[in-house]
């Protein structure tokens, strides 16, 4: 890692993916387009954490902020990606 704004978003990405894998149901209905999303989120955020360690000199201070929204929203929600979607 070169820059420190690639070590924030690499981590970022990281712990977003990671608590998507890790979200348990415990009980709550499972809705077909709602784990198709979660998948292919997680296959964006895991792409970008592979594409940053391996490019990390592309990381910009949009992007590491890009990737802390992420993780937040997600982590906030408890890796449970059908909170994300739900309307206010």
């Amino acid at each position: 890692m070169h820059t420190p704004l690639a070590l924030i978003a690499l981590t970022a990405y990281s712990v977003a993916a990671l608590c998507i894998l890790v979200y348990r149901r415990d009980g709550a209905r499972h809705r077909r387009h709602v784990s198709w999303f979660a998948w292919l989120l997680l296959v964006m955020l895991g792409g970008s954490a592979i594409e940053l360690a391996l490019h990390a000199k592309s990381a910009g201070y949009f992007e590491a902020v890009r990737a802390v929204l992420f993780a937040v929203l997600i982590f906030g929600a408890r890796g449970n990606v059908a909170r994300l979607l739900r309307s206010a």
